[in-house]
């Protein structure tokens, strides 16, 4: 063991080091940390604690909701890095921060190679209480909401406008995809550029919402710009006009950022298809586990296959450095599930890999969105539908507003047989984004099909992207046979090939018994007959 005062020595070494002693918040974070070890108070080395004891943070400080903390921790060990490859490049102790943890490790330099010989491994305490790996979160997109200016004379309804920043804050922290900083952490400063650098100098920010309302007699206008914080350019802006009432004036903020969390934060909103384009889909190699995690949402952006393999391929390595990643693990298993779906043939052991690795994902972090969303998929295709109704229920909860996680949970309700909650959710898609998700058109095409409104059923199933898999070309023919709209032409031979394995290949996704009597039905009356 390496005695105390050698650390602390190497401890002050470090704190004289620039990028240490001129962010006095990541010099109150090191020294916290390092003496709470040596003291063998490791137990107090949390997030929370950090925040509150270390950083100064008030009493009610939320890590799930404000990611201070982690966004530190991800600055400091750049800097310590930093220091180790610089001046410390000699020093006999060694400081390190290890990812996934706050405890740190104190090692010593083996002087003659060079290397450093690990003395002091991590106790079970250095390992995520809950089993988030939050300490890596800060490879996240970083968003800071900066507050919204009044350009009108009147300010009696500042209220409105500081509820607008705050609201938006509040709740674009429940998309998983983003780390947003505190609003009252960046509230005083601007989105001029000079502000802007100074917040990616204290809290590495990547993008910044801000802008601002007017007021004229009985109308609000709001202006939303959303700008890279590195160069300030502008990449998306929107204005939102609104008849202002006293009595509507907190369902008009609702309805205005609502849209906004949608056109921004969502799995296929701008700030993830921006990060997902920043490089090209054809590097593979060397990938970080975030570069690995927009290989999905790139994917998933217009479902081009001919992005599937790179997607997969990249998050099964993510998984194997990640195991702990609870987003890479439930991204995973979804294109797992979304696999054991288009295949003719049931494949058990891929439903298998898939549960095990949605149940990893929500091991990890039951906090994780997209984790509880694809265990209510495996539990669905494992006809374990009251398991699959909770997991269900727990994903809506979890944010409410994620308009495409939102629309994908209505379409496992369907499938569930639950109509009546999946049109409910359906609605609330509707209300959430103008841009209908791809999985409430497949649900509005299901649900009406149930209802017997043919007409109605193919009318969404038309505004599906052209998607041919094995249950949306057998569905299609199905509805076509109810709606007595078949050309009296040979069945085309894809879908007589789906012939022997039709009944598997609606029954694996349709747990109610009635409809999927009704979609074969439909099947013969088409002339193709199911055993």
């Amino acid at each position: 063991m390496i005695p105390a005062e050698l650390v602390r020595k190497e401890l002050n070494l470090i704190l004289k080091f620039g990028e240490i002693s001129n962010a006095p918040i990541l010099s109150k974070f090191l020294q916290f940390i390092t003496e709470k070890k040596l003291l063998g108070h490791e137990q107090e080395i949390k997030e929370y604690t950090i925040g509150v004891n270390g950083l100064g943070k008030p009493v009610d400080f939320n890590p799930q909701l404000d990611a201070y903390v982690r966004i530190h921790a991800g600055r400091l060990r750049q800097v310590m890095n930093r220091y180790y490859i610089g001046p410390g490049k000699d020093d006999e102790i060694v400081i390190d921060i290890p990812k996934g943890s706050y405890i740190p490790i104190f090692r010593l330099r083996d002087a003659k190679a060079g290397s450093v010989t690990l003395l002091d491994e991590p106790s079970e305490n250095s390992k995520p209480t809950n089993g988030t790996n939050h300490a890596q979160d800060y490879a996240k997109p970083v968003l800071a909401v900066l507050p919204f200016h009044n350009l009108s004379s009147e300010n009696s309804k500042d209220y409105f406008v500081a509820g607008i920043g705050e609201q938006l804050s509040t709740d674009l922290a429940r998309f998983q995809n983003l780390t947003v900083i505190s609003y009252y952490t960046t509230y005083q400063y601007d989105a001029a550029l000079k502000d802007l650098h100074e917040m990616k100098k204290t809290v590495a920010i990547d993008y910044v919402l801000t802008g601002s309302v007017r007021f004229s007699n009985d109308m609000v206008r709001l202006n939303v710009q959303l700008v890279l914080a590195a160069t300030g350019e502008i990449i998306f802006t929107e204005n939102y006009s609104r008849h202002l009432t006293p009595e509507n004036i907190f369902e008009i903020q609702e309805e205005i950022v609502t849209e906004v969390l949608n056109m921004i934060a969502d799995d296929n909103g701008i700030i993830i298809m921006h990060k997902a384009h920043a490089s090209s889909f054809s590097k593979t190699e060397n990938l970080s586990v975030q570069e690995a995690i927009y290989k999905y949402f790139d994917f998933i952006s217009d479902f081009d296959f001919g992005k599937f393999p790179t997607a997969v391929s990249a998050l099964e390595k993510a998984v194997v450095s990640e195991p702990n990643n609870a987003l890479a693990s439930a991204l995973l298993a979804g294109l797992y599930t979304d696999s054991y779906l288009t295949k003719i043939e049931k494949d058990a052991q891929l439903l298998k890999k898939a549960t095990d690795l949605a149940q990893l994902a929500v091991g990890s972090d039951p906090q994780c969105q997209h984790a509880q969303k694809v265990l209510a998929w495996v539990l669905l295709l494992a006809n374990k539908k009251e398991n699959s109704i909770e997991a269900i229920e727990r994903c809506i909860k979890l944010n409410p507003k994620a308009s495409n996680i939102i629309s994908a949970m209505a379409l496992a309700y369907v499938c569930n047989g639950e109509y009546t909650q999946a049109f409910r959710w359906l609605l609330e898609t509707i209300h959430l984004n103008p841009i209908v998700p791809g999985n409430a058109k497949f649900s509005f095409a299901i649900y009406y099909f149930h209802s017997k409104d043919y007409a109605e059923s193919l009318k969404w199933l038309d505004r599906l992207a052209p998607l041919e898999t094995p249950f949306l070309l057998l569905f299609r023919l199905s509805l076509l046979g109810k709606m007595n709209l078949l050309k009296p032409t040979i069945i085309s031979k894809e879908v007589l090939d789906l012939k022997p394995q039709a009944a598997n290949i609606i029954g694996r996704m349709i747990l109610d018994p009635e409809l999927k009597t009704e979609i074969i039905n439909g099947l013969e009356v088409a002339g193709l007959t199911v055993k």
